[in-house]
């Protein structure tokens, strides 16, 4: 993402820019973003003037729908964590970031594709697509199909209801218990859904029903 926002600077056109491996990648909150070489790494940017606070969710309802079109066999185990990653049983399989400039949004990507697992990564419970199928497979058809599955349903981004309607049915943690962060003490709470602003329906331990714009779900657990 340093890099385009380097690049972009010279034209007004559309960039993308991939990357073998980041030494200083940088997730949501300025997380790190682990990116070994092998997996999938790039950013893009598409031209749209307003402001979406659901836009990760977009996102990442185009590349659920892409990802399991390629690979059928993600199909049953591949959800949507809220706000931007991609899980597969339980574990990370991608994340999102978003960025609006005016005109347009910067959108980076990381997915594990063909790198391992290896401990550091392993240690925010990972896993990567050939992992999975047991088969390597191209980084840069896959880069192209995902790009392409977001730019072709942008008129989406005018009715909310559509990506997180799809968002709600492939939820991870949906009608679980999760530990979720917001920026202060973590505290447990019932995952319910998505609104059509894109914020987490939670019911808290007194039965309290609380609608977050932010935060992090740490952790889930099945309901006792």
């Amino acid at each position: 993402m340093a890099e385009y926002k380097r690049l972009q600077e010279y034209t007004d056109g559309l960039i993308c820019v991939c990357a073998d491996t980041q030494s200083q990648g940088m997730g949501r909150i300025e997380r790190p973003w682990v990116s070994p070489k092998g997996g999938l790494w790039f950013t893009f940017d598409i031209h749209y003037w307003e402001s979406v606070p659901s836009f990760a969710l977009y996102v990442g309802s185009c590349m659920h729908k892409e990802l399991i079109r390629l690979f059928a066999p993600l199909e049953d185990k591949l959800q949507v964590k809220w706000t931007n990653d991609i899980m597969y049983d339980g574990k990370k399989l991608g994340g999102i970031l978003c960025k609006h400039l005016p005109g347009r949004y910067i959108i980076g990507v990381g997915i594990n594709t063909n790198n391992d697992i290896d401990a550091e990564l392993g240690k925010f419970g990972a896993i990567s697509i050939s992992q999975i199928l047991d088969c390597k497979i191209s980084n840069e058809q896959l880069c192209y199909n995902l790009i392409k599955a977001v730019v072709t349903r942008e008129k989406q981004l005018s009715h909310s209801i559509s990506y997180i309607t799809y968002c709600n049915e492939h939820l991870f943690g949906r009608n679980e218990m999760a530990t979720i962060d917001v920026g202060t003490e973590p505290f447990e709470a019932e995952i319910l859904g998505i609104d059509l602003k894109g914020a987490l329906i939670i019911r808290k331990s007194m039965g309290e029903i609380v609608n977050l714009h932010s935060g992090s779900v740490l952790s889930v657990r099945s309901i006792e």
